[in-house]
């Protein structure tokens, strides 16, 4: 009987990092979504600072809305890089738009 080697918290990392890159989309444009926390704060507005990576089929416009964890944003700003490397292609400054509510 052969004895499995002790996972250490390197190793766990390392396969976590494997199972990420994995499950990345295969089209699509990887995007760097940045929200700032506005004062006074508006209605139900997020209280903190926001950062987040997205996948979109397209890279979103200045205007358009996007969604993240339920909560709706506004692209303000789109700052486009040349893509040398696989990572981000753009970086998003968003502001809070609201929730979504379903109309029955």
């Amino acid at each position: 009987m052969t004895k499995s080697p002790k996972k250490t918290p390197a190793t766990r990392r390392k396969s976590a990092a494997s199972q990420a890159s994995a499950q990345k989309p295969t089209s699509g444009f990887t995007v760097q979504v940045i929200y700032r926390a506005s004062q006074p704060l508006r209605g139900n507005a997020p209280k903190e600072d926001n950062l987040w990576i997205g996948h979109y089929p397209i890279i979103p416009r200045v205007g358009d809305n996007i969604c993240h964890s339920g909560i709706y944003y506004r692209v303000d700003h789109v700052y486009l890089y040349e893509s040398t490397t696989p990572s981000w292609c753009a970086d998003l400054i968003v502001s809070y738009v609201g929730h979504q509510y379903k109309n029955y």
